[in-house]
C-alpha cells in the first residue's frame, strides 16, 4: 500500500533515464501508481508542469472489456490515434486483430507497449516493460527509448536493459528512495564500497 513509501522526495526532468529498483513488495509499482496519479497519497504532493503526459505501463495490462488488442490500443479517456498505434505495432511485430481472450502474454505486452508510447508521453513510466517480450521487440524498445527524449521511470528485473538504459538509479530501501547519479555497474561498486563500510 502507499503507506509503505514514507518521506519520499524524487525530481526528475526531461532525458533522464532512471532505474527504480529494489526488492519485491518495496513499494516500485505503488510509487508508479503515484506518479501516475492513479492512487492518492496520504500525505505530501505530487507536482508536475501543467500540460506534462504521464502515461503508465503496468504490468499487466487490463484488458477488460476489449475483443480485440485494437480495441485494447485505442481505449481509454484520451485515447492515441489508431494510425500511431497501428505504426508502433507493425514494427513490434504484432497484429492488434488479435482477440484477447486468445492473446499470449507477449502479445499482450506489445499491445501495452504499442498504447503507451502512442500517447505521446513526456514521462514514461515502465513497470517490468519486457516481460512476456522476445529478443527483437526487447532490442526495438531499447532503440526507441535511447533516442527518445523524454523522461523515463522503468522497473525491470531485465539486467541487460537496465545496463543499457539507465542513466541513474533510485533505490527503493525500506520505504525511502535512495539517489545514485550514475549508471548500474557504478551502482553496484559504489554500493558495495557503502555496504562494506
Amino acid at each position: 500500500t502507499a503507506a509503505a513509501l514514507r518521506a519520499l522526495n524524487l525530481r526528475f526532468g526531461a532525458g533522464e533515464q532512471v532505474a527504480i529498483i529494489g526488492p519485491s513488495g518495496a513499494g516500485k509499482t505503488t510509487l508508479f501508481k503515484l506518479l501516475a496519479n492513479k492512487i492518492d497519497s496520504d500525505e505530501g504532493r505530487r507536482t508536475i508542469v501543467p500540460g506534462t503526459n504521464v502515461v503508465l505501463l503496468e504490468q499487466e495490462p487490463d484488458l477488460t472489456g476489449c475483443e480485440t488488442l485494437r480495441d485494447y490500443a485505442i481505449s481509454g479517456d484520451s485515447p492515441p490515434q489508431l494510425h500511431e498505434v497501428e505504426a508502433i505495432a507493425d514494427q513490434l511485430g504484432i497484429d492488434l486483430s488479435r482477440a484477447c481472450a486468445t492473446a499470449s502474454g507477449g502479445e499482450r505486452r506489445r499491445a501495452a507497449i504499442a498504447r503507451a508510447l502512442s500517447l505521446n508521453p513526456d514521462v514514461l513510466l515502465l513497470d517490468e516493460p519486457t516481460n512476456h517480450l522476445d529478443l527483437a521487440s526487447i532490442q526495438w524498445l531499447e532503440e526507441f527509448l535511447l533516442e527518445w527524449g523524454g523522461a523515463l521511470l522503468f522497473v525491470t528485473h531485465d539486467r541487460a536493459f537496465l545496463r543499457k538504459l539507465a542513466t541513474r538509479i533510485v533505490e527503493v530501501d525500506r520505504g525511502k528512495l535512495v539517489g545514485w547519479a550514475c549508471d548500474y555497474d557504478t551502482f553496484l561498486v559504489r554500493k558495495e564500497a557503502v555496504l562494506e563500510a
